[in-house]
C-alpha cells in the first residue's frame, strides 16, 4: 500500500507459567534449607532456622526485584517457598516484594555496562559466525574460563554457522506446519496455552523465521535465545499439536544458547567480573547500608 503507516513494536515483559512458579518456589524451600538452625521448637522441620529468623525480624524482610511482572511473580514464588507462606502469590507480592528499578538498585542500563556488553556481544558474535568447526584456538577464545557445560555445548556445535542453518530450516519447517494446521477446517477453533490461536502462533514464528537469518544471508545471533526460548514453550505447553521435529529444533536451539547466552555477560573472568559487579553494586550497597 502506497498510504502512510507505521509500525509499532510492543515490549511485554511476559508472564510467569506454573512451571515456573514451581521451579521458583522450590528454589525458596532449597534456599531455607541452607540456612542453619533447628533447635528447640522448630526441631525436625526443614529450614526452620531462617523461619525462627523471619518470625523474629519479620518487619525488616526486603525482597527487591526488577519492576517486570513475571519478575515479581517469580520473587513473590521464591518468597513463598523461603518462608513456608500459604495462600496466593498476589498478596505476597504486594506486601513483600519491592521494586528495586525504581531505586536503580539493578540498573543495567549504565553507559559502562552497555560499552562492556557491546564489545563482548561483538565478539562473541564474531565467533559465532565463523563458517567452520570449533578448533581448539576458538573454543580458548570462546571458554576462557572452560566451564563444563559451556564445553559441552560447544563440542555438539562443532560448527556454529551450519547449526544455525539447521535451526533456521527447522524453524521453516515448524512456520509451514502451523500455517497447514490454519488452513484446515478441524483446528479452525482451536485454542492454545494462554489463550493463544494458530494465528497468533504463527506471527510468533513467522517473525522469528523473518529476523534470524539477515538479508546478507548470516544470522543474527542475538535471536538464538528468542528462539530457544519460544521452542521450549512451545515444547512445555503446546505439544500436544504435535508437529514434526519440535525435540529436534528444542535440541539444537538449546545448545547455542547455552553458549550465548551465558557469554553475553563477559567471555574473559574479568569481563564477567566487571558487568556483574556494575550491576550489583548498587543493591550490595543498600543491603550494607540495611545491615549497619
Amino acid at each position: 500500500s502506497s498510504e502512510p503507516s507505521i509500525l509499532l513494536i510492543l515490549k511485554w515483559g511476559g508472564e510467569l507459567t506454573p512451571a515456573g512458579r514451581v521451579q521458583a518456589e522450590e528454589l525458596g524451600r532449597a534456599f531455607r534449607c541452607m540456612y542453619p538452625g533447628g533447635q528447640g521448637d522448630y526441631a525436625g522441620f526443614p529450614g526452620c532456622g531462617l523461619l525462627r529468623l523471619h518470625s523474629t525480624y519479620r518487619h525488616d524482610l526486603k525482597i527487591y526485584a526488577s519492576d517486570e511482572g513475571r519478575v515479581q511473580m517469580t520473587a513473590a514464588a521464591f518468597a513463598k517457598g523461603l518462608l513456608a507462606l500459604e495462600g496466593e502469590l498476589t498478596p505476597i507480592l504486594v506486601q513483600m516484594v519491592k521494586s528495586a528499578n525504581m531505586n536503580g538498585l539493578l540498573d543495567n542500563d549504565s553507559e559502562f555496562i552497555n560499552y562492556h556488553q557491546c564489545r563482548v556481544k561483538s565478539r562473541l558474535h564474531e565467533i559465532m559466525r565463523e563458517n567452520k568447526d570449533f578448533d581448539a584456538e576458538t573454543i580458548n577464545k570462546l571458554a576462557p574460563t572452560k566451564s563444563t557445560s559451556l564445553v559441552n555445548s560447544i563440542s555438539t556445535i562443532e560448527n556454529p554457522v551450519a547449526m544455525c542453518q539447521q535451526v533456521y530450516q527447522l524453524v521453516q519447517s515448524l512456520t509451514a506446519q502451523i500455517r497447514q494446521r490454519m488452513e484446515d477446517t478441524k483446528y479452525k477453533h482451536i485454542i492454545l496455552y494462554h489463550s493463544e490461536t494458530l494465528e497468533l502462533m504463527h506471527r510468533r514464528w513467522a517473525k522469528l523465521e523473518k529476523d534470524f537469518k539477515l538479508k546478507s544471508g548470516q544470522f543474527d545471533i542475538s535471536k538464538i535465545p528468542d528462539v530457544y526460548d519460544c521452542i521450549k514453550y512451545d515444547v512445555m505447553h503446546n505439544s500436544g499439536l504435535n508437529f514434526d521435529n519440535m525435540m529436534e529444533l528444542y535440541t539444537l536451539s538449546k545448545s547455542l544458547a547455552d553458549v550465548v547466552i551465558p557469554q553475553e555477560y563477559g567471555i574473559m573472568q574479568q569481563e564477567k567480573l566487571e558487568i556483574a559487579q556494575a550491576i550489583c553494586t548498587p543493591l550490595l550497597k543498600k543491603i550494607r547500608a540495611d545491615l549497619q
